[in-house]
């Protein structure tokens, strides 16, 4: 990853924190190159804002320094970066048709040079691959086992506050232009059984296993699984977006009543994620091979 050092990074120990403000100036400048009157673009510049806010309640929640602070925000701002040509060019965010958003977004960045963009945030050579890390893994179905625990850290900072936003962007943005389907691939489809197991096995869906409409839905509710500090959870109750996702009146019969099943699984889990503070889904058995981290990740929003 990365590939040595470019105008836009500073030697490390840096001397001053971070120039947040530049980074999201220079993000902004680069979105308003597209439409903004686009749903999509607009939708995309509004997420990576919010993205980054959350990043800093989560770093505060854990007591990190002012420059740890400001790195979780840069990879709050970079991490989507790659959604902007991917709607230019195939006009949808999901991956499935497309490309990886998150590896786009990371080659965008460190391959294709647009991080020296970014010079102006003082950027610290030694944060580099870190930052590619965190934006080249954001997607990933779980991460892999050899990051160090400074780079598992930063990618779960932003993994939680990635997911915590979707759940805003699935109640505030109408399902038919996230996902480019009609609503009755919503109303009248059915949980897949793949959907379905990942769910009452409390962990994130396998994007393999999602076949319908109802399925992406389902594949988001599931991220509340992947969330890993306690400051995440408190957002998510707090927020009660997905407390309305769960709410989803179906037409289907039998998506009904696994909707009801769900409901009770993930009310049982954020009352026990409650009361013992975290339920960091790294330690509950997800053991895949590294190759396959990169397979099964989100690609909606």
């Amino acid at each position: 990853m990365g590939q040595g050092m470019g105008q836009g990074t500073v030697l490390c120990p840096r001397e001053m924190y971070m120039d947040i403000a530049a980074a999201r100036q220079t993000f902004l400048q680069y979105a308003s190159r597209y439409d903004l009157n686009d749903v999509k673009i607009r939708l995309k510049a509004d997420h990576t804002l919010r993205v980054e806010e959350l990043c800093r309640q989560i770093a505060q929640s854990l007591g990190l320094s002012q420059e740890d602070t400001d790195l979780a925000c840069l990879t709050g701002i970079l991490h989507d970066i790659g959604r902007f040509e991917q709607v230019r060019i195939y006009h949808t965010f999901r991956d499935a048709v497309s490309v990886n958003h998150a590896q786009f977004s990371a080659d965008l960045l460190f391959r294709d040079g647009l991080i020296d963009d970014f010079s102006d945030a003082g950027i610290c050579e030694a944060d580099r691959s870190l930052i590619e890390k965190a934006v080249r893994l954001h997607n990933a179905y779980i991460l892999p086992e050899d990051l160090t625990d400074r780079e598992r850290m930063f990618c779960n900072i932003l993994r939680d506050a990635d997911k915590i936003d979707i759940l805003r962007v699935n109640r505030e943005t109408p399902m038919t232009q996230i996902y480019d389907l009609p609503e009755e691939a919503f109303l009248d489809s059915e949980i897949s059984d793949g959907v379905y197991a990942d769910l009452l096995a409390h962990r994130n869906v396998d994007r393999a296993n999602s076949r319908t409409g109802v399925d992406f839905l389902m594949g988001h509710i599931a991220f509340v699984f992947g969330l890993v500090y306690p400051e995440s959870f408190r957002l998510v109750r707090e927020q009660g977006y997905l407390a309305k996702m769960l709410s989803f009146e179906s037409r289907n019969a039998a998506t009904r009543e696994r909707m009801r099943r769900i409901r009770e699984e993930v009310e049982t889990y954020l009352a026990e994620a409650a009361s013992h503070g975290s339920a960091y889904a790294g330690r509950r058995g997800y053991n895949i091979p590294r190759e396959m981290c990169f397979l099964s990740g989100d690609d909606s929003i």
